[in-house]
């Protein structure tokens, strides 16, 4: 079963379904990091799944950076001293590659934050990472702001290091001798396995080609070309020529009743699930607010507390209730024996005109 969206639906997503959605349909990437360097001397790593080949005479690479919203000390840095240097990311360092996307300060350096080497060669300013196995020395050559206001990084390749263990006779990379992952989306990660090395295209040999792939075997041989195996033995029938022919039923009208009936079981758990997925998200919002709060006391088990918001803009707890004075309330928490906060029934932050004659 297929599912269409249309550009206006796409427009109207959830916005992280839609980032996760777009980001992925363009399949596996590749991933490495860019080692940049400041005036001051402090590092910079970031990762990045948009690395392209641009062309090899002269040897170009380019790489997307997302708009200048915000500070991008990669773009900060290559654009003051014109170098950088591109590592590609294999299974052993993903993890640690995949955290540099997280929000660090202009000085602090990824590499010592999440133990990664700086190496430095050739006299080239930027770093390299030297946990990679294919690293890359590039001098910044142009860029181009695209019309969503990304922009496209074109740099020049002045030295490459590669392991010799992955490069093959006519100069290409076996990429998985060396355990390179690939990127799916923003934060999927996938290790490529070879299946097969085809000849230089040539429009006269297509024919060749496909009657090869089809008469490599004899018709009566279980051969999966998918796996590249024999796998009679694997089947849940008899493969032999003498074997009884399999007959075909009509399940039509069993299929589409239990797929209504599965349909329905299913959607009703889902819904469920979602329901506790939905308050668990909200529970642990309302604990992160409250935990990173001010107050001056240590809560107590079973007591009820009330957030608050202050002029100034920050949140605080509070033992007084909202209808003992005149402050931006947000809701009331009960602390239980797992020192969680739990939501109850919240009290009017406006009392009636009677009960403010009572008070008086």
């Amino acid at each position: 079963m297929e599912k269409h969206f249309t550009s206006s639906e796409i427009g109207q997503l959830e916005k992280r379904y839609k980032i996760n959605l777009i980001n992925s349909v363009s399949g596996y990437k590749s991933a490495n990091l860019i080692g940049t360097i400041d005036e001051s001397g402090c590092t910079n790593l970031c990762i990045v799944s948009s690395v392209i080949h641009l062309g090899s005479s002269p040897a170009l690479l380019g790489f997307i950076m997302r708009p200048n919203t915000v500070p991008r000390h990669t773009y900060t840095n290559l654009k003051k001293n014109g170098q950088f240097t591109v590592n590609q990311v294999h299974e052993h360092i993903a993890g640690k590659a995949h955290f540099t996307s997280a929000k660090f300060e202009a000085d602090e350096s990824e590499f010592t934050a999440l133990q990664l080497t700086e190496e430095f060669q050739f006299n080239f300013d930027a770093p390299f990472v030297k946990e990679s196995s294919i690293k890359m020395a590039l001098t910044l050559e142009e860029e181009h702001e695209l019309s969503n206001g990304c922009i496209l990084i074109v740099g020049k390749i002045q030295h490459l290091i590669v392991q010799e263990s992955a490069i093959t006779e006519n100069g290409s990379l076996r990429l998985d001798r060396i355990d390179t992952v690939a990127i799916s989306g923003l934060n999927k990660y996938y290790k490529g396995v070879f299946k097969e090395e085809y000849p230089y295209a040539k429009r006269d040999e297509i024919n060749q080609h496909l009657q090869k792939k089809q008469k490599a075997h004899p018709d009566n041989v279980v051969f999966d070309q998918e796996t590249n195996s024999y796998n009679a033995g694997l089947k849940k029938y008899n493969t032999n020529i003498g074997a009884p022919a399999i007959q075909h039923n009509d399940l039509g009208n069993w299929k589409r009743t239990g797929t209504s009936k599965v349909n329905h079981h299913l959607k009703t758990q889902f819904e469920s699930i979602k329901k506790q997925y939905d308050d668990i998200l909200a529970l642990y919002e309302w604990n992160q607010k409250i935990y990173e709060s001010k107050f001056n006391f240590e809560p107590t088990t079973g007591m009820t507390y009330h957030f608050y918001k202050s002029q100034k803009g920050d949140f605080f707890l509070s033992k007084i209730s909202p209808d003992e004075w005149d402050k931006e309330y947000h809701g009331s928490f009960q602390l239980n024996a797992d020192r969680i906060f739990i939501k109850v029934e919240e009290h009017d932050p406006k009392p009636t005109q009677e009960h403010k004659l009572v008070n008086i």
